[in-house]
């Protein structure tokens, strides 16, 4: 049995705990209630303490840091001098549809979210004079995403105040992935439009290009390939063969060359035949609106007979072809060759060839700081 001095023994031992547990209940609401005030008292903390804003923040309100200065300071400012590996903020979401998952496991979040209420503001405003201002890290999603429904999704800017030969976007695909075929590694740049272009490209100084491409060096890497009608809306200058590759029985392509001329002329064929030493050939109408038909050059070939042909008169509408023999009838070809009447070309224009494009040396970005895997969540 218990003896009374046992008795009382436990239950003074009952009060002390009692009373422990009010001193630290009192502690936990004066705590609660100066950190209730952070917005009107600092928030000190020993070095590499945690500082919590709001208790355990487990209430559904948001706690809110206000500055109603019209510009500047900022409202909170977090800082890393810590060097390589520090970071500014670290934010972290553990559920579905939380916001505010930097490096965490949350299935749909996001690390940093920027509002802005006016047409001159800022949503994230990221700066740094030698590194990067923002950086986008994904080891299986999308590092970086803009997204806008009446401006611009992503806009890259050199301003008018730097004299560097740089770079408005660079986009970089260092995969080692091999295919099949050249490209499988898949893309630098893939724009898709809808209803509009894919990519677009404008120069607005002249001897620049409003699109570049550039083997740089490398034996037999293509400038361009297209796959598709192209439309050249210009003068298309080669500085080369230009060629077709044409289908051959044996299932080859086989190349073949362009005959060139020191003008711009066009030209038709056809055939016809003599009835009593003599025709009257008509020039397409269609192939007349296009040329000059003042002045055009006819070539013949007789088939069948030596009738010796010969072209005895010329009009803008047609020509007439005789024959030494009155009475032939034999068939023979004709050839039409006159200068287009859109464009007055120079005989022979001397062409200057235009310098390769100075491409700048692309330097690899820093390493990203490797994603932080344990939680720093305050408890």
């Amino acid at each position: 049995m218990t003896t009374p001095a046992e008795t009382r023994e436990k239950g003074e031992a009952a009060q002390r705990t009692w009373k422990r547990r009010g001193v630290f209940a009192a502690v936990a609401a004066v705590v609660a209630g100066f950190l209730a005030k952070v917005t009107e008292q600092p928030v000190e903390t020993a070095d590499g303490g945690n500082v919590v804003l709001g208790a355990s923040n487990s209430e559904t309100i948001v706690t809110t840091i206000t500055n109603g200065a019209t510009a500047g300071p900022f409202a909170l400012q977090l800082v890393a001098t810590g060097g390589a590996g520090g970071m500014g903020l670290f934010a972290e979401a553990t559920e579905v549809g939380v916001e505010g998952v930097l490096f965490g496991p949350a299935a749909s979040g996001a690390g940093v979210i920027g509002l802005a209420v006016s047409s001159g503001g800022y949503g994230v405003w990221g700066t740094n004079s030698t590194g990067e201002g923002v950086h986008g890290d994904s080891s299986s999603g999308i590092g970086v995403r803009g997204v806008s429904t009446s401006n611009y999704a992503v806009f890259g800017q050199i301003p008018a105040s730097s004299s560097a030969s740089t770079i408005g976007i660079i986009a970089q695909n260092s995969s080692t992935y091999t295919g099949s075929a050249p490209g499988a590694g898949g893309f630098g740049i893939y724009g898709v439009s809808a209803l509009g272009h894919g990519v677009v490209g404008a120069a607005a100084t002249a001897g620049a290009a409003a699109v570049v491409g550039a083997t740089n060096g490398v034996a037999g890497a293509y400038a361009g390939v297209f796959y598709g009608p192209v439309s050249v809306g210009g003068t298309f200058t080669v500085f080369g063969a230009k060629s077709a590759a044409v289908p051959h029985p044996d299932g080859t392509h086989r190349r073949l060359y362009c005959v060139e001329s020191p003008e711009s002329w066009f030209e038709d064929f056809g055939e016809s035949e003599l009835a009593c030493g003599q025709a009257d050939v008509a020039i397409d109408p269609d192939f007349a609106a296009v040329i000059d038909p003042t002045h055009y050059q006819v070539f013949l070939t007789q088939y069948g007979g030596h009738d010796d042909l010969s072209v005895t008169e010329r009009t803008p509408s047609g020509f007439r072809v005789e024959g030494k023999n009155t009475t032939s009838s034999n068939r023979f070809g004709w050839r039409v060759v006159a200068k287009r009447k859109d464009i007055a070309a120079t005989r022979l224009e001397t062409v200057e060839v235009p310098p390769e494009p100075q491409l700048p040396t692309i330097l690899e970005p820093a390493t990203a700081v490797p994603p932080r895997t344990t939680s720093r969540r305050n408890a």
